[in-house]
């Protein structure tokens, strides 16, 4: 019987968590583009470094 339960209730779960709305905000857009910069600072660092 528990198996039912917990098995009904992943499921739910997880339907709950792909209908969930992605949110585009100025935040996001600003994370992303920091995490760009960051990344594209270790390529330089490691392009140098060969």
């Amino acid at each position: 019987m528990h198996i039912l339960i917990f098995s009904a209730g992943f499921i739910l779960w997880y339907l709950a968590y792909e209908a969930k709305p992605i949110i585009n905000d100025e935040v996001n857009l600003y994370w992303e583009e920091k995490n760009t910069n960051k990344r594209n600072k270790l390529f330089n660092i490691i392009n140098e470094g060969s």
